[in-house]
């Protein structure tokens, strides 16, 4: 998960605090209004959440409420840079709220009986007291905690049109970002010191990993159409915004938004596409399944963390850098199934590796634990990455993510380069074609066409397929090492 989304999961943690909180102040001054024994001894706070007499489910208000409020921009700390803007951002929120439980009233039979002084109490201090947290957010931020809400920004061009950006930004970016640096389209005249260049155009995606890039700002007019494209479409496949003053080459699509750094208005060239429904929807899926996969197996990754620290010192989980979609590098996680160290060792087995191709396999790895290697076969080592499903890291259905270390050379072979530009084109993921026809009893060159057959030929229904052969395949523990 980038650092942005774990700024916006803080700030929307605290914003269902604060709601909560204000229903509990609007509860209290309701049972004070009608101080009847019966409404004392029936009303609790924690019934008005879901189904009730007395309001419309107040999590499902919340939700609406949240929801609404990311719609204008609060979760986006480039968006929300002035009180003003907050304001009027919670005010839109706050009124579809409103219009929400109008609607519910028109549909719900019961809702005749609900209580207006509960609700609009609770619209109210609901209102009030979000204006004054995000107000209070914001105040921190313009007086030295914006460096940890502010986007990390590289600005595209080392000319002086990328000079006269960088003070755009200072003057109008209203602490929205911090500038990491310059990054240099090929053939173009430097006018930046030597030292604020972050690299090369033909570098990107290791700046963009290094220096954790979130927003490039495009600022070179020598820049092509079909390079721009090209940037563009890289960047996209990574998660990374690309903004620019509209230059004489233009718009790229009819379709694209105007998004803002602070008070500076910019177009989102990384809009050029949108997610189908179909993509929506295979996310929300995957969501879904992991929360009721986590909830259900919750006793069982216990014991499991507890058999693994009772057999050997060391960690529960394994983190490794693994490369997802757009070649973006990210943490992936797994039960630990090896010994403490077990990277460093591996030079020294080098020599055994069974792998025909980039990847390094044993049957019998010495390195690995006794019940690490029950975990493997049962592969039980792999439920960790819910948690990267849920990040946003991992897909449940895709190509495995690899270990950066496996990849050196990869660029020299034309075949393997075309093959990781296209699995890096969708979400890795915990299943795929690869685990359920046979894993590490296939070969380099049957992963790779496997791999390319997944993202050519991708659809709903050959998720479905390899969620369903997964759940047999993992039972008899096919290729699993």
């Amino acid at each position: 998960m980038h650092r942005t989304n774990w700024i916006r999961l803080a700030v929307g943690l605290v914003d269902i605090a604060v709601l909560a909180g204000a229903l509990a102040l609007s509860w209290q001054l309701w049972v004070i209004w009608r101080p009847v024994m019966e409404q004392l001894l029936q009303v609790q706070y924690r019934e008005l959440w879901l189904l009730n007499p007395w309001m419309p489910p107040a999590g499902l208000l919340l939700l609406g409420w949240l929801g609404l409020l990311r719609h204008q921009g609060l979760y986006d700390p480039s968006r929300s840079s002035t009180v003003v803007r907050s304001l009027g951002g919670i005010s839109k929120a706050t009124i579809g709220v409103l219009l929400l439980a109008a609607l519910l009233h028109l549909v719900v039979p019961e809702a005749r009986r609900w209580s207006r002084f509960l609700l609009l109490t609770w619209v109210s201090t609901g209102f009030a007291s979000l204006a004054v947290w995000r107000a209070l957010l914001l105040r921190w931020q313009s007086r030295g905690g914006s460096q940890l809400a502010a986007e990390r920004v590289a600005i595209f061009g080392v000319g002086e049109d990328a000079l006269l950006m960088e003070e755009r930004l200072a003057r109008e970016g209203r602490r929205a970002f911090s500038l990491k640096g310059f990054i240099a389209p090929i053939g173009e005249d430097t006018s930046v010191a030597e030292g604020r260049l972050l690299g090369s155009s033909e570098r990107l995606r290791e700046i963009i990993n290094a220096h954790g890039i979130e927003t490039i700002v495009l600022a070179s007019r020598g820049l092509s159409r079909s390079d721009a494209l090209e940037l563009t479409t890289r960047c996209a496949q990574m998660g990374i915004r690309v903004l620019q003053v509209p230059f004489t080459w233009g718009i790229v699509s009819p379709r694209l938004e105007v998004a803002e750094l602070g008070e500076l208005q910019l177009i989102d060239l990384s809009r050029v596409t949108y997610p189908s429904l179909v993509v929506s929807l295979k996310r929300a899926v995957d969501i879904m399944v992991v929360v009721l996969g986590g909830l259900l197996l919750g006793p069982l990754f216990l014991a499991v963390a507890i058999a693994i620290r009772l057999d050997s010192p060391g960690p529960v989980l394994y983190a490794s850098p693994r490369v997802g979609k757009g070649g973006r590098i990210f943490s992936f996680y797994k039960f630990r199934s090896m010994v403490v160290g077990a990277e460093a060792q591996k030079a020294a087995l080098a020599a055994q590796n069974e792998s025909d191709g980039l990847l390094f396999k044993m049957d019998r790895d010495p390195r690995v634990t006794r019940v690490g290697d029950f975990l493997r076969r049962s592969s039980l080592d792999e439920f960790p990455q819910f948690w990267n499903v849920l990040r946003g890291d991992m897909n449940l259905v895709g190509p495995r993510p690899l270990p950066t270390g496996d990849l050196k050379g990869i660029e020299d072979d034309r075949e393997l380069a075309y093959w990781f530009e296209l699995r890096h084109q969708v979400h890795p993921g915990i299943t795929g074609l690869w685990q359920v026809r046979g894993r590490s009893n296939l070969g380099f060159q049957e992963m790779v066409s496997l791999d390319i057959a997944y993202v050519q030929g991708w659809s709903p229904w050959l998720d479905l397929k390899i969620l369903l052969l997964t759940i047999p395949a993992v039972l008899k523990g096919r290729g699993a090492r």
